[in-house]
């Protein structure tokens, strides 16, 4: 059977080809004192979508410091708005956690066009940004990022994870934002931990790209934290160097030997194995210092630029060293990732400020080496 005057055969063969094509565009704003302009701010990314209400997705944690400006603020946009409390805490960052949110949405009658604005720290990062992906596949969301992690990392490339049996980010999606809000502003009510806690993530991308010589900023006043204008200029640079490295691979689909991945192939099973005790930014700091000696003792890096990474973290006071305690876990750990990605772990190692390298894996005779060398600093 043919149809000939439309072109077509049913007794064509061969596979029939899909192109399909999205550019996602989408603002960043970042700058002191953008609580104050939310209003304006989210009245233009509820016009351009054709948004009829807001849901607001908010860390409880964060909840205390800065509901009452983000509902003032919905509300002067004129849309009518629910809030969904998210008990803070890495527990919620799972399936449980995804389906209680999901059910809240239901309940409040969200529809395709309803934006979800996510207030809080890297937890409600993740989880809105899965949820958004998989609710009525897939609404509008935004993000008020509240810690300086989730300024700098968890807010940042439209990526959402969560953990489940053990495994830190085992499921996920990716699904870029309607609009991000970055006020620096807003850390000022974190424990200083937590704010350090950020910063690891800040020496990492430094590490990996330091376009604006910001491993040098890092260096210059690490016995005070950095605060107002400061902060703003250092937060902007770390997402800027973010996405540029995002640029050109925004979904992932090429490679999975990610320069971003610095520290996180054993940060990653190192947090897990302490029922995520530790904050993930000391974790990474952890894995790190770990890839650090390791470039050492492969020659990839010299004692000098070991050492002056290790420096820099022990400013921060953030942890160099993998307890003993954990070694084997973590060892573990990193195998369960090499059966998840089904290959070797490809592990990321810094040469100096700027330049990193990737090597296949890693084996236990050289992780121990190098998690040694570590234990043995004064």
């Amino acid at each position: 059977m043919t149809f000939s005057h439309l072109g077509l055969s049913f007794l064509d063969q061969g596979p029939i080809l899909v192109r399909a094509h999205r550019i996602d565009n989408y603002a960043v704003h970042v700058d002191d004192g953008l609580l104050t302009r939310l209003t304006g701010l989210l009245t233009d990314v509820l016009e351009r979508l054709d948004s009829p209400d807001v849901v607001i997705a908010v860390d409880t944690g964060a909840a205390e410091h800065h509901l009452g400006a983000v509902t003032a603020a919905v509300l002067s946009t004129g849309r009518p708005f629910q809030v969904v409390p998210v008990p803070a805490g890495e527990a919620s960052k799972s399936p449980r956690g995804l389906s209680a949110l999901v059910r809240a949405l239901h309940h409040h009658r969200a529809s395709r066009r309803t934006l979800l604005l996510a207030v809080g720290g890297g937890m409600v990062c993740d989880l809105a940004t899965t949820a958004a992906a998989g609710y009525m596949r897939g609404i509008p969301y935004a993000l008020l990022p509240t810690t300086v992690l989730a300024q700098v990392d968890a807010a940042i490339g439209g990526k959402g994870g969560l953990d489940d049996n053990g495994a830190k980010n085992l499921l996920g999606a990716f699904h870029h934002p309607a609009a991000v809000f970055v006020d620096p502003l807003l850390t000022g009510t974190l424990p200083e931990r937590h704010v350090r806690n950020g910063l690891a993530e800040v020496i990492k991308v430094a590490l990996i790209d330091d376009t604006d010589d910001l491993f040098h900023v890092l260096e210059q006043h690490p016995d005070q934290l950095p605060t107002g204008q400061a902060l703003t200029g250092i937060v902007r640079a770390a997402i800027a160097a973010k996405l540029r490295l995002l640029a050109d691979d925004p979904f992932e689909q090429g490679d999975l030997r990610r320069l971003l991945n610095l520290g996180h192939c054993i940060g990653h099973p190192y947090e897990a194995a302490t029922g995520y005790r530790v904050l993930h930014g000391e974790a990474v700091a952890v894995g790190m210092a770990a890839a650090a000696a390791h470039a050492h003792l492969a020659g990839v890096t010299t004692l000098a630029e070991r050492d002056r990474i290790l420096r820099l973290l022990d400013a921060y006071r953030l942890p160099a060293a993998l307890p003993e305690a954990m070694r084997e876990r973590t060892w573990e750990g990193m195998d369960t990732v090499r059966r998840v990605r089904g290959g070797p772990l490809h592990l990321v190692l810094p040469r100096t400020p700027g330049h990193c390298t990737v090597t296949d894996d890693i084996d236990r005779a050289s992780y121990d080496k190098a998690v040694s060398e570590l234990a043995a600093r004064p």
